[in-house]
């Protein structure tokens, strides 16, 4: 696992697994569980204009990314989650949505590459 990736950094996963692959596998299975989910969220949130669960789902989100080193996308998350539960900056709300969706859903092939070596 000693691959660089252009979305995902492992550092952080593999110094709280202490190289135990079979948590890792776990984790990553729990990932592409969730990031969907936190997508088809985000996006029904934005539409309802549901602002305070849609910061609740950024929250999930950006704890979710943080394990896989996406620290600069948590960030926009963190943004958005701050944002969204006061109501302020609505017109940045959707630019952060659309960056999380793709961006994790490119984290989500690197996963998979990362499963299949594990394997």
């Amino acid at each position: 696992m000693k691959i660089d990736y252009k979305f995902i950094n492992l550092s952080y996963l593999n110094e709280i697994s202490n190289g135990n692959n079979n948590f890792i596998l776990e984790l990553i299975e729990l990932l592409f569980e969730q990031l969907p989910e936190y997508q088809i969220k985000m996006n029904e949130y934005y539409s309802q204009k549901d602002w305070n669960n849609l910061g609740r789902i950024a929250h999930k989100a950006k704890s979710a990314i943080i394990m896989v080193g996406m620290e600069e996308l948590a960030l926009e998350l963190k943004k958005l989650e701050e944002n969204a539960k006061e109501g302020k900056n609505i017109g940045d709300y959707q630019e952060i949505i659309v960056k999380f969706v793709n961006i994790s859903n490119e984290a989500i092939k690197e996963l998979q590459e990362v499963k299949k070596s594990i394997k």
